[in-house]
């Protein structure tokens, strides 16, 4: 059992504080750029027309997002930016299937899907292995982490601007894994009321297979339970290339999957 509305809730929080951490400058020149229609948030960045991870509409399945014309406006707005966007469609809200059909009807197709895992925060922090070390970020500390972000995901150096800053947004904590000495890996957390959103999960290639990501988990599960929270939930996208180890990270720490989030875009070359 688990409160999908909160799960919800969190995500879109999740979005919006990354948008909202973009310095102003970038904000102008490089049309960072985020609007909420209803239920629905979407977000554009201008200078990086062609990235699926960053160019989305969320929220399209809560209540009002289809009857109200919500998604109709969110669509309109993104579109004015021509960028290649997705619509994310979560699995399991009252609205998933009038949103699905909305979006069929129009020429859209599934693509890939976000998974979702949920478990129990816990009070029993675990041995870090050995050269592996944790340590939790402050506002200034945040640009490593940035880069390891994009690195990881093959985004554009620009995206750095959506993870400046991010600690000092109420609930978050983010963190770096090290290997000798070297920064390698790091993970947020957003906290909000009894649920801990674990998200921005990323480990260097030349790191990975040498128990960061697992490292990281285990800090946020202890770090969740102590900040009063008693679940935590991390998604995995499933087109990346770390997406298997993530999943297998998760699964060997205790989560279950849940209902995700399929992502709908309209065929190259349709005319809108």
């Amino acid at each position: 059992m688990y409160d999908g509305s909160a799960i919800a809730a969190a995500e879109l929080r999740f979005r919006e504080d990354l948008w909202r951490t973009a310095p102003t400058d970038a904000v102008e020149e490089a049309e960072v750029r985020c609007r909420w229609f209803g239920p629905i948030f979407a977000t554009v960045f201008g200078d990086l027309p062609d990235s699926k991870l960053i160019n989305r509409v969320h929220g399209v399945a809560e209540p009002g997002a289809i009857e109200d014309g919500y998604l109709t406006q969110a669509i309109e707005w993104v579109r004015a930016f021509e960028v290649d966007y997705r619509v994310s469609v979560t699995e399991d809200r009252p609205g998933t299937k009038a949103a699905e059909e909305w979006l069929e009807t129009r020429g859209y197709e599934r693509g890939t899907t976000m998974r979702r895992y949920l478990r129990p925060a816990t009070t029993r922090g675990e041995e870090v292995p050995s050269p592996i070390s944790i340590r939790e970020l402050d506002p200034t500390e945040t640009e490593g982490m940035s880069h390891i972000v994009t690195k990881s995901f093959d985004l554009s150096s620009l995206a750095t601007v959506l993870v400046f800053g991010l600690p000092e947004r109420e609930g978050w904590r983010c963190y770096a894994a090290s290997l000798d000495g070297w920064e390698v890996a790091c993970g947020s957390m957003l906290t909000m009321g009894n649920l801990a959103w674990l998200a921005l999960d990323a480990t260097l290639p030349t790191a990975r297979g040498r128990g960061c990501h697992s490292a990281l988990i285990a800090r946020r599960l202890a770090d969740a339970a102590k900040a009063g929270c008693d679940s935590v939930v991390a998604e995995v996208c499933d087109d990346e290339t770390a997406s298997p180890a993530a999943t297998t990270n998760l699964t060997k720490a205790g989560f279950l999957e849940i209902p995700g989030v399929r992502n709908w875009q309209r065929p190259s070359g349709l005319p809108e």
